[in-house]
């Protein structure tokens, strides 16, 4: 059966059973053939037999482990897991499966705890190598998870989902050449790693290399055409000017850095707009502890809540990454928490019942803001606010897409939008929005009322 002769192996344990109706052995070999097929709904109640024939043999809640995680049943499939081990504890592959299932559903801490057990039993197995290492970047140990991708890729050089994770570690170290150097190797030994194209082309991005920048991710949309986020990312390296970037684009950024995000806006880039924003509304807001209805547009991980709740009889965030509302949720600020697009967000909820709109770092995702200052005007009350912040833009384009992949507005744009859905400007400011490269970008708080 092992090389592939299922249905002879089948055939022989269908005959056993024949004369030994719960003969474990058979119905294990009946299971795990399913199994090896990728037939999981039907590994269950075989194996479920099997384990009641005999209760102490790992490898039956093993198969078992490994057909609920192809279900996706991730709890039972850990458990299941945990029950082989509790019968064989020195079971290599059941560690090293079980810290896979936990990583992609990103328990990190357990999912270190089964590699490292793994590890103890087979401490060159490269796999497990790489898995704990992107445990260890996941928790923000990066020179940990360095040290753990270049031993893998000490076991193999030829791995290049190595040479792809220690190449990100390396970026997040702020060693760019060294990072570009592994991710080089990696698209290298695997010319179709998309993700490899991908990570290589922001590196040359942040070297300032954007010619090669660009061809690297050229690559990766002739592997993936369709993968709009992938070419907003090109288009404004290139300067290609867009209306706004795809959902999928800022989905799948802010997934990937919710678990780092709140360090690196606040302690690297100096992010203080939540603060700036409340000084900029307190005369507005005399008086109105803890009796507006707020919609937090753009939530991100609730640093923008944790200024407003102060305000709130009522604190609703809404954002399209659902692990920055993870983390958000966390907080334990919000009233409400919607993974949404922002424009549709607010078409869905009754009109004027909302007091004070605001986005915070928000609309350098967006161009073109026509949609959204239609909806914000519909959910507001009469008298209320919509108060956010963007980048300056002082050309002559209502809006302008930087080569950072970030947007900046012409105020101008800004009042014009207004005016048109009924809005008069209440005040406006120029501020500092963070620092980029060690230098500060500039930008404006805005609030516009409704009439």
């Amino acid at each position: 059966m092992y090389a592939g002769q299922f249905l002879q192996g089948e055939a022989c344990a269908r005959q056993v059973l024949e004369r030994q109706p719960r003969n474990a052995e058979a119905l294990y070999i009946l299971a795990l053939s399913a199994m090896l097929q990728q037939r999981h709904e039907e590994v269950l109640p075989g194996i479920d037999k099997a384990i009641a024939a005999d209760p102490k043999d790992a490898q039956f809640p093993f198969v078992k482990g490994i057909s609920l995680a192809a279900l996706g049943r991730v709890d039972e499939a850990v458990a299941s897991y945990r029950r082989a081990l509790e019968l064989r504890p020195a079971y290599f592959e059941c560690w090293a499966n079980l810290g896979n299932i936990l990583e992609l559903n990103r328990r990190w801490e357990e999912a270190a705890d089964a590699y490292a057990h793994a590890l103890k039993l087979k401490p060159g197995a490269i796999h497990v190598l790489n898995g704990l290492g992107m445990c260890q970047l996941a928790l923000g140990e990066l020179e940990a998870a360095a040290a753990l991708f270049e031993f893998a890729i000490a076991g193999d050089a030829n791995f290049a989902s190595a040479h792809n994770n220690l190449g990100n570690t390396q970026a997040r170290l702020g060693n760019v050449d060294l990072a570009i150097k592994h991710l080089q190797e990696a698209v290298r030994i695997r010319p179709e790693f998309t993700e490899g194209w991908i990570n290589l082309g922001e590196q040359l991005y942040v070297a300032k290399r954007d010619a090669e920048a660009i061809a690297a991710l050229d690559r990766a949309l002739a592997l993936e055409p369709s993968n709009a986020g992938l070419r907003h990312l090109r288009d404004s390296i290139a300067g290609v000017q867009t209306e706004r970037a795809p959902d999928e684009f800022i989905r799948g950024f802010f997934d990937r850095f919710a678990g780092h995000f709140d360090k690196r806006l606040v302690e690297d880039l100096e992010y203080r707009t939540p603060q700036r924003m409340v000084e900029f509304l307190r005369p507005w807001l005399a008086g109105k502890d803890g009796k507006l209805r707020i919609d937090d547009l753009g939530c991100g991980t609730g640093l923008s809540g944790a200024v407003l709740k102060p305000y709130a009889a009522r604190l609703a965030g809404v954002d399209l990454s659902g692990q920055m509302l993870a983390k958000a949720r966390e907080r334990k600020l919000y009233d409400e928490l919607h993974e949404a697009e922002i424009a549709k967000f607010l078409d869905a909820a009754p009109a004027g019942e909302r007091d004070l709109a605001t986005a915070m770092d928000v609309f350098v995702y967006v161009g073109d803001l026509a949609e959204i200052f239609r909806a914000v005007e519909r959910s507001l009350a009469s008298g209320g606010m919509f108060a956010f912040s963007v980048e300056h833009h002082k050309g002559e384009e209502n809006f302008h897409l930087a080569r950072s992949g970030r947007y900046a507005h012409s105020p101008r744009y800004l009042r014009a939008l207004a005016q048109a859905n009924g809005f008069k400007e209440w005040n406006a400011e120029e501020t500092v929005i963070r620092k980029e490269s060690g230098e500060p970008v500039k930008g404006f708080l805005i609030g516009f009322l409704k009439a």
